[in-house]
């Protein structure tokens, strides 16, 4: 790897170049310390001069008896970097890339699929949900916001890492799933109830959430899915895509 990693850290900025290098950068002390627990290879790591005794016990400390490279820059050229209005000083270059769905793992708890989630604190929050509630894995299909982009991982709070989430497009997805019987369930605002519909023996399921602008595609009831939504008072507006598919794989999994 080549250069500095302020100079990667700027070309990791472009979604090519992430998908190409097969690298995200994770920025902030929690997010960088736990990608350092979760086992995953820490390419490098940057730190303001500034940053404290904290980062330098959470981050720098254990950095150093694996080997990492620790990169320092003045406060200003930091703060040039990173993404985040109010840089804590910290963050790192993690290789990590997402999964093909062929290599998804099986399918013994519902799995959440992304369609058209276009806010990346969005998707990096139904990641980290999705991982909380025991989802088998999170599926980002085609006109999804970018897994790898930093507000997806910091949105994620570590789970990117713990967590099997692939990328697909639609038409390869359903042909994956039709492999396996996977039933789709769609969340949608003229859906049913899903409170006491789950039972036993019941084939795998994948609860699909769309866009808060236009919802999951027309595609999906061509291959049979369901519409399900969340009872609400009269007069309430949609929830968030994020919190919907919170209460929904709740309702799933428990």
């Amino acid at each position: 790897m080549a250069g500095n990693l302020h100079t990667l850290v700027r070309d990791l900025q472009r979604r090519k170049a992430r998908e190409r290098r097969g690298l995200v950068v994770a920025e902030g002390r929690r997010l960088v310390a736990d990608a350092l627990a979760s086992g995953v290879k820490v390419a490098g790591i940057i730190v303001s001069a500034d940053a404290g005794p904290a980062v330098t016990a959470a981050v720098v400390e254990p950095a150093g008896t694996r080997g990492i490279k620790v990169e320092t820059l003045p406060r200003e050229e930091f703060d040039a970097l990173a993404d985040t209005e109010t840089p804590s000083g910290v963050l790192a270059v993690v290789e990590w890339e997402p999964l093909a769905v062929a290599d998804l793992p099986g399918l013994s708890a519902p799995m959440l699929v992304l369609d058209g989630v276009q806010d990346p604190g969005n998707v990096g929050t139904m990641i980290r949900t999705a991982f909380a509630l025991g989802a088998c894995a999170t599926v980002a299909l085609d006109g999804t916001a970018d897994v790898r982009s930093p507000k997806a991982s910091r949105g994620s709070m570590g789970a990117l890492f713990r967590h099997p989430v692939a990328v697909a497009s639609f038409e390869e997805f359903v042909a994956w799933g039709r492999q396996r019987s996977l039933y789709y369930l769609v969340a949608a605002m003229d859906g049913a109830s899903l409170r006491g519909a789950r039972r036993e023996g019941e084939p795998p399921v994948a609860l699909v959430v769309g866009s808060e602008g236009h919802g999951a595609r027309p595609g999906w009831y061509t291959v049979g899915a369901r519409r399900v939504a969340i009872p609400m008072r009269p007069g309430a507006e949609s929830l968030n895509a994020a919190v919907a598919a919170g209460i929904l794989l709740y309702e799933l999994t428990q």
